[in-house]
């Protein structure tokens, strides 16, 4: 299991398009990997549904969770990582 921590960039915050994009990469990652928030439940990265109900906004500090083979670990964080710190690909 490997953490990163993220920041959400996207001025609209994890809406919609953003979560579509994370539950694709989440999806083709072929590990178990979930988001949480401060004060919220933990999100499968793989539903977009759940990902919405985090009301991650703008500044919102994120903790992404993989558990897998350690390089699809490692690059699906990676993958996450830059897709929030580029603002969500946006």
């Amino acid at each position: 299991m490997k953490i990163r921590n993220v920041i959400v960039q996207c001025a609209q915050g994890l809406h919609l398009r953003v979560a579509s994009q994370v539950s694709k990469i989440a999806q083709q990652s072929g590990t178990s990997v979930h988001i949480r928030c401060e004060g919220c439940p933990q999100a499968d990265a793989c539903s977009v549904l759940q990902l919405l109900t985090l009301g991650a906004g703008a500044g919102t500090a994120l903790e992404i969770e993989a558990v897998g083979a350690d390089e699809k670990e490692a690059a699906v964080l990676r993958a996450l990582a830059d897709l929030f710190e580029q603002g969500g690909g946006i």
